[in-house]
């Protein structure tokens, strides 16, 4: 009996359950066939309109828990396209007078692809309360589609310190939303543009919240809020980097450009160009970055709300229907050079020259090694004299020695020695290049930054495509009987080799490298992937991810070499290139071990380079410190390394900012 029943409450289960499928079947039917038409007068008649709420975007803080980059409020006022009434013309205009904003600027931004038909576009920030009043008070006869919003715009308290770390927001670009790491963002979105506002965008955007506005044909508000999903704010990140140690990086950096550019170099007679530069400040026993300063800087404020014209030519940009500057007039300021511009590194280069020595056995630590005022390569028929920065035949000596005097024409036979004991093609594995790119070099550190550079150990591929894109200019080249000029490819030769030993020629390095590369030899022989991300906070500052060192090389000599060079670049700055510069620095409490470096480039003033680390028996701090067009290596660069120590070790300075001698 109960299975009986128990069949019959089933089957009347079943009926119920086609009867209502079958109904909403022949309802849909309805409203898609029959009703139709009827279905979308009502829709036009009452349309619900979804608007996406931005999130609050994450905080970037120092490591200290200062703020770098926060949010303010600021008041938006926003146009429908659809809620004009018919009087675009005439709204556009007020809207143009009242805030002082081009009419074609509105019309721009109105047109733009990026915004939905029925989305409300944002035409203005940072509106004063007074334009906002008037608004509201005329909105029905004056300005009908216009609206306002209290949104948040990104706030800079320390002005533009660290500019170049930090970055910049903007709307995203038709390039980036084909990216699949953008695949769900909109157009019109802000994202992060540059610097740790990009490199760390999904953690500091959040998620987008959603609003439904009903409104009736004629565009009027029925309900401001039908239905809403908030906001979800992005989470904070926190930065390696310390905002007192940056500071005193950028000041540093300033009063040494300022100083070149008064300081007559002593070989030409000329002021100094002094272009730009960079100083990088790290830990060597973890690849935090406490600092890293690019000069000329820039104001990220002046990306809010967008570019105009006289702004983007300060910035030597492109701007939009405008013809483009023929020549940086200002000198890039939007270029980090730390990571993005390169450089021969002159001498800072020798001692990773020496290590390679010592790895192939060209060189000993207890070595004794020639000096003379100029080098000539034993296979070069032509004789060419390869100069030693010095005039002065210093005649034997030791290896560390070689490095405190900083002596080129004991460099200069490294190089050619590796020419001439590993087949002299100079391909990208030979010896003396794969040990080079070992160290670090020809390859991106890992920083947390984009756009950072690669840079470049020049071998035959690098040379043969010189050569093919100029024969004439980069071929051994001679005129036949027949009047043409028949030029033939010279291959890998013993100078590219030699320039290589001492920094020069074709190498390119960026100042983070080199610093990476210096940090390698302070802490025993681990390269460490430089970083600025230290942890990832949620919004109530819960640390829900720390960023760890990470190891991604080393040097390939044993760490009793690695102590030997960093116990022989000790010298450099008590007795060597650069004892100038550091004349009254406590080094008897605080030794420092550095080396000067003096790169060349072909019809420009010399480029000043320092890199130091300190202690030097234990150290804390790497600084490297470049000046473009700066001098010798002594002139500039170290006296700007000088004072960041200073500042880092508590030292009081000893006086001005003064420029050392026209030491290499």
């Amino acid at each position: 009996m109960t299975e009986s029943k128990t069949r019959t409450r089933m089957r009347v289960l079943a009926a119920l359950t086609a009867f209502m499928f079958a109904a909403l079947v022949t309802r849909l039917w309805f409203l898609q066939v029959l009703a139709s038409e009827q279905f979308a007068k009502l829709a036009d008649q009452n349309q619900v309109r979804i608007v996406p709420i931005q999130p609050l975007r994450g905080l970037i803080l120092d490591r200290n828990g200062n703020i770098l980059v926060g949010n303010r409020a600021s008041t938006i006022v926003l146009v429908d396209r659809l809620g004009m009434k018919g009087q675009d013309e005439q709204v556009l205009f007020r809207l143009s007078n009242l805030l002082h904003v081009p009419v074609q600027d509105i019309l721009d931004r109105l047109n733009s692809v990026k915004y939905l038909p029925y989305q409300p576009v944002p035409v203005a920030e940072d509106v004063s309360k007074q334009a906002i009043f008037y608004i509201e008070e005329h909105k029905e006869d004056l300005f009908p589609g216009v609206s306002y919003e209290v949104g948040s715009v990104r706030d800079y308290p320390q002005g533009n310190l660290a500019a170049h770390i930090l970055g910049y927001v903007g709307e995203i670009s038709d390039k980036q939303l084909q990216l699949p790491e953008f695949r769900h963002s909109r157009p019109g979105e802000i994202v992060g543009k540059a610097g740790v506002e990009a490199t760390y965008e999904p953690q500091l955007h959040g998620t987008d919240g959603i609003r439904g506005i009903q409104v009736n044909a004629q565009g009027l508000v029925l309900d401001e809020d039908f239905g809403s999903r908030p906001a979800k704010p992005g989470d904070n990140v926190v930065l390696s980097i310390d905002d007192k140690a940056q500071r005193l990086a950028e000041s540093s950096l300033a009063a040494g450009i300022q100083l070149a550019r008064h300081t007559a170099d002593r070989t030409s007679g000329k002021y100094l160009a002094a272009t730009g530069g960079a100083v990088i400040v790290m830990n060597p026993n973890n690849g935090q970055v406490l600092a890293m300063a690019s000069n000329p800087s820039y104001d990220p404020r002046i990306f809010l709300g967008g570019l105009n014209y006289r702004e983007a030519l300060r910035l030597d940009l492109c701007y939009p229907g405008r013809p483009c500057p023929k020549k940086p007039k200002h000198n890039n300021p939007l270029l980090n050079r730390a990571i993005q511009g390169l450089y021969p590194a002159g001498s800072t280069f020798k001692p990773f020259v020496a290590t390679a020595a010592l790895k192939e056995r060209l060189a000993t630590m207890k070595g004794k090694y020639n000096c003379p005022s100029y080098y000539v390569a034993p296979v070069d028929p032509t004789r060419h004299h390869f100069n030693n920065w010095s005039p002065y035949n210093y005649g034997s000596m030791s290896l560390t020695e070689a490095l405190v005097i900083s002596c080129d024409t004991v460099f200069y036979s490294f190089g050619y020695n590796f020419w001439l004991k590993y087949h002299r093609s100079g391909d990208a594995n030979d010896v003396f290049q794969r040990d080079l790119r070992l160290m670090g070099f020809a390859r991106k550190t890992g920083i947390d930054l984009p756009n950072e550079q690669t840079g470049l150990i020049p071998d035959y591929a690098y040379v043969k495509r010189l050569y093919d894109s100029n024969p004439r200019f980069y071929g051994s080249c001679q005129k036949q009987p027949n009047g043409k000029t028949s030029c033939k490819f010279p291959g890998w030769l013993p100078g590219d080799s030699i320039e290589l030993g001492i920094g020069q020629g074709y190498l390119q390095v960026t100042p983070l490298q080199l610093a990476a590369a210096y940090s390698a030899i302070a802490n025993g022989g681990t390269i460490y992937a430089p970083h600025l991300g230290w942890r990832i906070e949620n919004p109530d500052g819960d640390v829900i991810q720390e960023i760890g060192k990470q190891a991604t090389g080393s040097l390939p000599i044993t760490r009793r070499e690695v102590l030997f060079l960093r116990n022989a670049l000790k010298g450099v700055t008590r007795f060597g290139t650069a004892s100038s510069a550091f004349t009254g620095f406590p080094l008897g409490s605080i030794p420092v071990a550095g080396k000067t470096g003096t790169a060349d480039i072909a019809g420009q003033q010399p480029y000043s380079w320092f890199a130091a680390m300190a202690p030097a028996d234990h150290p804390k701090y790497v600084v490297v410190g470049l000046v473009e067009q700066g001098g010798h290596g002594a002139t500039t660069a170290a006296p700007i390394v000088r004072r960041v120590l200073e500042g880092l070790f508590g030292i009081p300075a000893g006086g001005p900012l003064r420029a050392g001698p026209n030491v290499d």
